[in-house]
């Protein structure tokens, strides 16, 4: 059990930020604002997802919160700040992103299946996880949009 929490905390929490920070360490405002909103979306989707038997990640613990922790505040909070950089401080082509993204991230899903670290019911398969996936970028998208507006205008 040791072995693959330790796998999860590395692959989903301390790589993904090591990333991040190496390319957004100039720009905090995303950290401060991007990775929480994302967080709290994260931990919301997933504990929704989890209680209504739509996945299952493992390894599997007691506590429903804990099974998706290290994707929560790692993984998807680093990757929203990464795709925010490269839309709004490198201005990258909108669409690139948005593709680029959505072919990592539900690639890197379907790995996780693949490898018995998410266990879809038979409700659930990797298109809706491509939908939920865009949804949520679009999301980052337009929160940072406005959240950038409403700074211009202090």
């Amino acid at each position: 059990m040791v072995i693959p929490i330790l796998f999860n905390l590395t692959v989903g929490l301390l790589i993904p930020w090591i990333i991040a920070i190496i390319f957004c360490r100039r720009t905090p405002l995303l950290f401060l604002t991007v990775a929480p909103f994302v967080a709290l979306l994260s931990i919301t989707l997933n504990q929704i997802g989890m209680a209504l038997k739509f996945w299952t990640l493992y390894p599997e613990t007691n506590y429903l919160i804990f099974n998706s922790i290290n994707i929560d505040f790692g993984f998807n909070p680093a990757m929203a700040v990464l795709f925010t950089f490269i839309i709004y401080i490198k201005q990258w082509k909108r669409w690139i992103v948005y593709l680029g993204f959505l072919i990592f991230l539900t690639g890197s899903e379907k790995l996780a299946v693949i490898f018995n670290k998410v266990k879809y019911d038979d409700h659930w398969n990797i298109f809706y996880t491509f939908i939920a996936y865009l949804l949520g970028l679009i999301l980052a998208d337009i929160y940072f949009h406005f959240l950038k507006k409403l700074t211009k205008e202090l």
